[in-house]
């Protein structure tokens, strides 16, 4: 393997139905939620962005013959888009995103390493300039990760959309399901940059600059979420995403007002997947 660097987590794609439905659930979470943006190839979004740069990204279908015709050309984010949400319906958690530098050359190394890269993707919206590099592996039909290289933001994000009531600081770690999590070490390892990985009875981590990737088995799931409906069959599958927050009983309180459903399990306040929420949301205190 050639020498590899650890990069950031960017941010998750979690299809939803529609993004009405999304921004009421994620703000019924406590979450500031950005205004709607609609992507030129058909897709659109509406973002709950954190003070460090990650930020979740709820997806939706804004034009579909627009999608569709963008699939045919070639659009691998829409592709993958759309094969997620026929195999597993419309509110789910599909990708893992990580910050890149050089989007041409990282898809050269992916396709060189032998997973598919497809077409260079191009998101071009007011403020927004990004080039999408993905590395595809077949073994894992309901999972995809890719790197973002930001070629032209124009403005720092507004503090106000960074500052949520249920006190959210950043996306802290994604977890991923797969009965033998070392079947994809190389994978994970070639497309987050981290070499290292940490071993453990539930899985394994690999440590990020500003997170963990953590891949988990069946008994990791029901220790780290209460996930007891496992997914059937071999492949990688995202499954849950821990929020820092400044303090877990204000969040507990503010869920109850609320009326959401959660459960402590451990450190951790879990929320199980709802429509407009995609999968389960866990909140930890920094």
């Amino acid at each position: 393997m050639s020498k590899l660097e650890p990069r950031n987590l960017d941010h998750v794609v979690l299809p939803v139905p529609d993004l009405n439905t999304a921004r009421a659930r994620m703000q019924s979470l406590g979450f500031t939620v950005s205004p709607d943006g609609r992507h030129k190839f058909g897709t659109e979004n509406c973002c709950i962005k954190f003070a460090d740069g990650t930020f979740l990204e709820p997806l939706a279908i804004g034009n579909r013959e627009t999608v569709e015709d963008n699939i045919l050309k070639g659009n691998n984010f829409l592709g993958r888009d759309a094969a997620y949400r026929f195999r597993n319906g419309d509110n789910g958690f599909s990708m893992v995103v990580f910050a890149g530098e050089d989007a041409k050359a990282e898809r050269k190394t992916f396709k060189e390493a032998g997973y598919k890269p497809g077409k260079l993707v191009t998101v071009k919206r007011p403020g927004v300039h990004a080039r999408l590099a993905f590395a595809l592996d077949e073994r894992a039909p309901d999972f995809s990760m890719f790197l973002c290289q930001d070629v032209g933001t124009a403005a720092k994000e507004d503090p106000i959309l960074c500052s949520h009531n249920n006190g959210a600081q950043r996306l802290c770690r994604v977890s991923l399901y797969e009965p033998v999590p070392s079947d994809f070490q190389y994978y994970l390892q070639m497309v987050c940059g981290q070499r290292e990985v940490s071993s453990h009875s539930f899985g394994m981590d690999q440590k990020l600059p500003n997170g963990t990737l953590t891949t988990l088995t069946a008994e990791g799931l029901a220790a780290y979420y209460g996930i007891s409906d496992i997914p059937v069959g071999r492949g990688l599958r995202a499954v849950a995403l821990d929020i820092e927050v400044e303090n877990l009983e204000a969040v507990a309180k503010l869920l109850e007002k609320n009326k959401i459903e959660c459960s402590k399990i451990g450190a951790r306040l879990v929320v199980p997947p709802a429509p407009g929420q995609g999968e389960t949301i866990a909140f930890v205190e920094a």
